[in-house]
């Protein structure tokens, strides 16, 4: 009686421990659950960067005048109405 007592504690315990690490709400999931919120954490903090990199360059198209100037004149390659502008003809 005593065997089997122990077997039935044995063989409980074994399936208690399965249904902890395989289970919906286990241990795996768990350690799944959270190196997925570990990935959504660091995507919302390079969102975080470029959000506040876009406010400092839309504060700056607003009130600076130097800066836009800038921006016009050398990515857009624009020129004010009293430059020169001097262009190297094509090497052909």
């Amino acid at each position: 009686m005593e065997k089997i007592c122990l077997y039935l504690a044995v063989g409980g315990a074994v399936i208690l421990l399965f249904m902890f690490f395989f289970s919906t709400s286990g241990v795996m999931d768990y350690n799944r659950l959270k190196s997925r919120q570990d990935q959504l954490d660091a995507q919302f903090a390079i969102a975080v960067s470029q959000n506040s990199k876009m406010e400092k360059e839309i504060l700056k198209l607003k009130t600076d005048i130097e800066y836009i100037k800038h921006l016009a004149k050398h990515e857009h390659e624009m020129a004010a109405q009293d430059e020169l502008v001097f262009k190297e003809k094509p090497k052909n």
